[in-house]
Parts: C-alpha cells; structure tokens; sequence
C-alpha cells in the first residue's frame, strides 16, 4: 500500500509537472505570434473602398495593430490619404458620376487639385475589380486630420486599445514639383499633422523614395522610420540611405529564412507587404517576421 500511494503520488507530482511544461510551451507559442503586428493596408483594402474612414474604421474593429495608409499633397497644402496622387481610373468616379479612363487619369493631378475638389470625386461606389468582396459605397478621400480624428474617437468612444499609423510618404524623384511639393516640404506638411494631434510616439512613417526618408531622420530624429522595397539586395537598398532604418518592409516575395536572419541580425524588425494568401500568411508567421501588411486583417488576426 505504502509503495503504491508512493507511486501514485510521484505519478500525479509527474503529471502537474508535464501540464506546467505544456502550459509555459502554450504560452510561449502565443507570445511569440502576439508580437507579431497586424497592419491594415490602406484600412481594411478587400473589404472597404480603400484610403477610407470606412476602411480604416472596419481595421480598427477587427483588431488590427496598425492603420497602413498613404499620403499625397493637395494644391492647398493639405495632407490627403490616396494612394496615388491623381484620381485613379479603377475605383474612383467623377462627381458626375462618370468614370475614368487610364488614358486620362493623371490629368486629375491631386496637387494641382484644391481639397474641396477632391473631396467630391467618389472613391467607394464603384467598387475595385481586383477585390470583389469590398463593399461598394459613396465616398471620399480624406485628410489626414480627419482620419486621425475620426479613429481616435471611435476608439476613445468604445474602449479600445490604441493604435498605431503606419504612413506612406509617396513620393517619386521624377515628380518632385509636379504631382507632388519637394521632399523637405512633404516631410514638414506631414509632420505638421502629427505634431498637432499629438500621435508622434505611435507612428511610424515609410517610403519606397529614399530622400524624404534621409530628410525625416535628419529633421524629426525621433520618428520610427521604414523602408520600403520591392528589390532584392538588402544592403544595396540600404546604401541609399544615411542611417539604418527600425523597419524594413520588403514584398513578401523577397523573404525566406536568410533573408529574416539578416534582416534581423542588422537589429531592424522585419515587415513584409502585402501578403494576403493564407499559405503566404502562414509562411510569413513560420519565419517569425515583426508584423504583416495585409488587405485582410482578418485573415492574419484569425491565425494568431
């Protein structure tokens, strides 16, 4: 009797032990895949018209990290998110209700363009053929500011926790001056908006163009900054830059175990765009990156 209460108590003792070691591999597990940060490409992009309150407000409810968004220049100065600096012919119509031709699409230059105008061309009801399952609505393309307000309220209003603004300065060397001011300019109107609604320590601000990027570390030190790629050759692409950026967001394509280790071992975190595919998603969690951009937040929330 006394050798088997012996047992059984050692096989109990032995038992908790093992459940604790599941527990802590459990939570470990979890940990891990909660650092990695679910950013919404402009908003909630393969549901909601892009660049839009809608979008950005469905990101939010989902669960998302990071609002991911781009940011042009009006003809009166104000920061607007699109994506690109002209009314493009996939998604937008004209305030008469009219569509865009390729052909004509850049002659509606957002920088030679005052806000009021803008705001008028419908960027939601037409729909985008690439995303099928985004809800067609009218509406527009906001300022900056009024993003920023509009998610910071919902969020206050319903007790959710922060976010962050991941922001895309889109800028090409071949327009400074046309469709867009010059990149020390771009940078301050930018800033600007930050600065006044005081979301600096929850931003981080990202670039495909290397000069508005050497601008903002030179002029706001303090900024997280992230460059953008779509080319292979990690350190080719960071000789084009003064400083060794926090984030590194290469095209999901360009990532595989080496590539994390390098990037990882140059002390950046490492977030890939846009990955949207699940087989892609679960590659991207398998290699332990720092964050994903996806059209689909749901799709990434639903896996961690």
């Amino acid at each position: 009797m006394k050798h088997l209460k012996a047992y059984l108590a050692i096989t109990l003792a032995a038992g908790m032990i093992a459940c604790k070691s599941d527990k802590k591999t459990e939570e470990a597990t979890e940990t891990e895949t909660a650092k990695i940060e679910v950013q919404g490409h402009r908003g909630d992009r393969g549901n909601f018209p892009e660049n839009t309150i809608p979008a950005f407000l469905s990101a939010v409810k989902k669960g998302a990290d990071v609002l991911e968004l781009d940011v042009v220049i009006s003809k009166d100065g104000k920061v607007v998110v699109s994506h690109e600096p002209f009314m493009s012919s996939v998604y937008v119509t004209t305030p008469k209700g009219d569509s865009i031709t390729k052909e004509n699409e850049r002659s509606y230059n957002l920088h030679l363009m005052m806000y009021d105008s803008i705001k008028k061309f419908d960027t939601g009801s037409k729909g985008n053929k690439n995303f099928p399952e985004q809800q067609k609505m009218n509406t527009y393309k906001p300022l900056l500011s009024e993003m920023i307000d509009t998610v910071e309220s919902y969020i206050k209003a319903n007790n959710l926790k922060p976010v962050r603004y991941n922001i895309e300065i889109k800028s090409d060397a071949k327009e400074y001056g046309n469709s867009q001011p010059q990149p020390s300019d771009f940078v301050d109107m930018v800033m600007q908006v930050v600065n006044e609604k005081g979301i600096a320590e929850r931003i981080n601000i990202q670039s495909f163009d290397p000069t508005p990027l050497n601008i903002l570390r030179k002029k706001y030190p303090q900024i997280t900054i992230a460059f953008l790629t779509g080319e292979p050759g990690i350190d080719k692409n960071l000789s084009q830059l003064d400083f060794v950026p926090e984030i590194y967001s290469p095209h999901y394509n360009l990532v595989n175990k080496a590539f994390t280790d390098s990037i990882k071992g140059k002390n950046m975190r490492l977030i890939p765009w846009t990955v949207n595919n699940p087989e892609d998603i679960d590659r991207m969690i398998e290699l332990k990156v720092n964050g994903i951009i996806t059209d689909y937040p749901e799709r990434v929330l639903n896996k961690l």
